[in-house]
């Protein structure tokens, strides 16, 4: 034997020491399905060929089987080989697709294809399904917060609600794994920005940079993706700093604009109100020019409320109840004091109108 597996006299495959380890894996719904798979993939080191040949041959058991073809697409996933994921998914779908782990499959299936959101949301599905048959495997709930993420960073405002999803998936599957898994803590980082928690952005970025594992071959490149994570928190923070801010000073000028508005209009009244009482108070009784007046005054106090009303923004407050009422209390009783006053009054509230109308 080499170690692995070797081949019958009658073509069938002795499994070996490999068969064995597949063999000993837990079943798919244990939480240790998935890191212990992979840990035999570091201790043994099948190559794909090892790993295919088990894969194919109809008379090892179907979950040994199924378990080297985990650890195919494992590997393949690792390596960022998708091409051969993909094909991999493909070939095996119709003897495999009944096993909980490949709707995991499925969903990695779909998240390597293209950025369209067509394909992450079908990921997305997927990924709701294997966590529906696996809840308790911190991979799966690993994948389907990391899925929900990638859709949320290509949309203009993304789903509050799909964002907490994730947010629970992810915790849940660090609290699963004892927060072993540095990638984990990178992924809330990602998912807590988008969120907003800038600060806990911040703090699992860290625990993801601490606790990865500087002896693995892989160590740089994990380092640079989590940096790259880390850039983007401040990037997106003084984003959102910059666009408060921004809405401040638009807020800021739309209120100087309508107080010049009102101003405008206020010195617009109050040179009309001047110009009508020095038309009225010429040839008028004290009494009847008091009504006129009074009557002008509210008048002059309505239409500046309506200016505001429809120029500058609603009325709303005290201040606007209180200059509609005066102006109503003016109007009723310049009125009544023309109505009830001296007849020269009226003739005066007459004279009045017709100049106005001329």
């Amino acid at each position: 034997m080499n170690g692995t597996y070797q081949f019958g006299y009658a073509g069938m495959v002795d499994p070996g020491p490999l068969g064995v380890a597949l063999a000993a894996l837990p079943t798919e719904r244990h939480p240790d399905y998935g890191s212990q798979a992979r840990r035999l993939l570091r201790e043994l080191s099948p190559t794909d060929e090892q790993l295919t040949a088990l894969v194919d041959d109809t008379a090892n058991p179907e979950q040994i089987r199924f378990n080297a073809f985990y650890c195919l697409q494992a590997r393949a996933w690792r390596r960022k080989d998708h091409t051969r994921h993909r094909a991999n998914t493909d070939r095996h779908q119709a003897e495999f697709g009944h096993h909980p782990m490949f709707f995991f499959m499925q969903a990695e299936y779909y998240a390597s294809l293209d950025e369209d959101p067509v394909n992450l949301e079908a990921a997305m599905r997927f990924a709701e399904q294997a966590v529906e048959r696996l809840p308790g495997v911190p991979g799966v709930l690993h994948l389907a917060a990391e899925v929900r993420a990638d859709y949320a960073d290509r949309q203009a405002v993304p789903d509050r609600d799909q964002l907490l999803a994730a947010d629970r998936h992810v915790r849940q599957a660090i609290a699963i794994s004892s927060g072993t898994y540095p990638r984990y803590h990178a992924t809330l980082a990602r998912i807590c920005t988008l969120r907003g928690d800038f600060p806990g952005a911040r703090a699992s970025i860290a625990r993801a940079i601490d606790a990865e594992d500087s002896s693995d071959p892989e160590y740089a490149l994990r380092l640079g993706s989590y940096q790259l994570i880390r850039s983007r928190i401040q990037y997106v923070q003084e984003t959102e700093q910059l666009r408060s801010r921004q809405e401040e000073a638009s807020g800021e000028l739309r209120r100087i604009r309508g107080q010049i508005l009102e101003i405008m209009g206020l010195l617009a009244a109050v040179i009309a109100l001047i110009t009508t009482a020095a038309n009225i108070a010429s040839g008028q009784s004290a009494q009847a020019a008091g009504g006129l007046m009074a009557l002008t005054g509210g008048v002059v106090l309505l239409v500046f409320w309506a200016f505001h009303l429809l120029i500058v923004d609603t009325p709303s407050g005290r201040r606007g109840l209180a200059a509609l009422v005066l102006g109503v209390m003016l109007v009723v009783a310049g009125w009544a004091q023309m109505q009830w006053g001296p007849t020269n009054a009226r003739t005066g509230s007459d004279q009045f109108l017709v100049e106005d109308v001329q």
